[in-house]
């Protein structure tokens, strides 16, 4: 018998660390926003363009990996972090700066990509729970990014270089990786199906939309750029504390009503914050929608079946929610004010919940087809 890998293994250690730096530059995008508004002379929430060219090189990543492109391992993960955060730390420009968030997207979505696949394969029977464990990990990057917006002072140079070191210290020290393989793209997607991963690609719209934009909102509300930092800071911790919570909850309580209990708090918390009660609408929002992409992974892979595309397809599901999520919700406040952005989630979870309730009673029905020929397997 083999002895499964630790947690002093290079595997685990070397996976957490990737996990904790995309945490951190994930929840510095949205703190960052006011001072790269400043720093470039943007109007008011052009810089939410940066969320949609960091989500846009995530998807391009992934659908190169899953179509077999050589040489898309964790290192070169890692190096594509460095590369993008280093770029960002010279503020060259704008439109540079944006470039180098769609290479620091590459890395991103790598690093999401290989860490869950090696963890799940690497440590044998122990393999799902320590990729949950892996996840959660990634939320205590999400709670420091913030905090580090605020020891620095908003230093986009500090922060980015300081970002850039670590990447580079972690390239020749986390694990090799065998290629993903090239994806079975026969058959075609049944039209239900699309509208099942629709339902992922909305709520991750709206996650990136509020955790990306929501500092923005704060400041224009009369915030100061400090303390809507510290309660992003809060968001993310209700946010890790949910996924964490997962954990024992998901045993006890299906996944479409956990995906369906994330929409309904989102939209009472956003309620919440619009009707003047900021602080604490935020931050409950965070737990909510903590909920949300894990539930819906779970849920989704008992309706969606056996399909080996149909994990890769839930997770660009989501890429895509957040490059459309920040650009669209952009687009509508640079109209009727970023102060309105709660609002705005508010309705858009609402309208989410009511088209949950209409799929679970089919989803459900789906799946009760399936049962007995996978009975019978």
């Amino acid at each position: 018998m083999t002895d499964q890998p630790g947690f002093l293994s290079r595997l685990f250690i070397t996976g957490s660390l990737a996990f904790v730096l995309i945490g951190v530059v994930g929840a510095l995008y949205g703190v960052s926003l006011p001072t790269f508004t400043r720093l470039y002379g943007l109007d008011e929430g052009a810089a939410g363009l940066i969320l949609t060219t960091n989500a846009l090189g995530a998807v391009a990543a992934v659908l190169a990996a899953t179509l077999g492109l050589p040489g898309l391992g964790a290192r070169t993960a890692v190096a594509l972090m460095a590369i993008g955060t280093a770029g960002i730390a010279l503020t060259p420009g704008w439109p540079l700066t944006l470039a180098a968030s769609t290479v620091i997207g590459a890395g991103f979505g790598l690093i999401a990509t290989e860490v869950n696949r090696t963890f799940l394969s690497g440590f044998g029977p122990r393999g799902p729970g320590m990729v949950g464990l892996v996840n959660g990990i990634s939320g205590g990057g999400l709670i420091a990014g913030p905090l580090l917006f605020v020891a620095t002072g908003g230093n986009i140079t500090a922060l980015y270089g300081g970002l850039a070191i670590f990447s580079a210290g972690l390239v020749f020290s986390v694990s090799r990786t065998a290629p993903t393989g090239r994806a079975n793209i026969s058959g075609s997607f049944r039209t239900w199906r699309m509208g099942i991963l629709a339902l992922n690609h909305i709520a991750t719209s709206l996650e990136a939309a509020l955790a990306g934009l929501a500092v923005t909102a704060l400041i224009a509300s009369g915030w100061t750029e400090q303390a809507a930092a510290t309660l992003a800071a809060g968001f993310f911790a209700a946010f890790l504390l949910a996924r964490l919570s997962l954990y024992w909850v998901t045993r006890l309580v299906a996944a479409d009503v956990l995906f369906l209990t994330g929409a309904i708090g989102t939209a009472l918390s956003m309620a919440l914050a619009a009707l003047g009660f900021q602080a604490a609408g935020f931050i409950a929002a965070g737990a909510f929608i903590g909920l949300s992409f894990p539930a819906f992974f779970v849920w989704g892979a008992r309706v969606l079946g056996d399909d080996p595309r149909m994990s890769a397809a839930m997770l660009l599901s989501g890429l895509t929610g957040l490059a459309v999520g920040p650009f669209v919700a952009g687009l509508i406040l640079q109209r009727i004010g970023m102060e309105s952005l709660f609002t705005l989630i508010a309705i858009g979870a609402g309208l989410l919940t009511l088209v949950i309730i209409a799929a679970m009673p089919p989803a459900r029905r789906a799946v009760a087809r399936r049962m007995p020929a996978n009975a019978a397997a």
